[in-house]
């Protein structure tokens, strides 16, 4: 119940911050059931549950996509990537991959709301900056 409850937390955030770069709303109960129903069926073929990535989004939304058509034809394209360079992407280093997944978490940041926190109550500033640096750090 902890994994569902806390796949499905992550799935409303990966939503909103999307809805954040595109300037839509999603609609969350949709989300919510159709996450379940998905990790239904991964449990019966033996699969570990999923949840929204907001890695992926964001990168399905810096190169063009849109709707939810876009994210199907990117988990596809990535499907077949995978498949048919399966041999070939176990040599990339981790290093590699990880400096992809820091680019993209780059340009996510909205910095001029990070900016705005300079002008906020200093209390205010040592809260949004402890949890900053934790996110950060762990």
């Amino acid at each position: 119940m902890t994994i569902a409850i806390l796949a499905g937390i992550e799935s409303l955030l990966s939503a909103v911050v999307a809805d954040g770069m595109i300037g839509k709303k999603h609609r969350s109960n949709a989300e919510i059931i159709a996450q379940g129903i998905a990790n239904i069926g991964s449990a019966a073929f033996g699969g570990i549950p999923a949840t929204g990535a907001i890695a992926r989004t964001a990168a399905n939304i810096n190169n063009g996509g849109r709707t939810p058509i876009a994210g199907i034809a990117h988990a596809i394209f990535i499907l077949i990537i995978l498949l048919a360079f399966m041999n070939y992407i176990v040599l990339i280093p981790m290093v590699t991959l990880a400096v992809i997944l820091f680019t993209v978490a780059y340009r996510m940041m909205d910095f001029e709301a990070f900016k705005e926190l300079f002008k906020a109550p200093l209390s205010g500033f040592y809260y949004y900056a402890y949890h900053f640096c934790f996110n950060c750090i762990c």
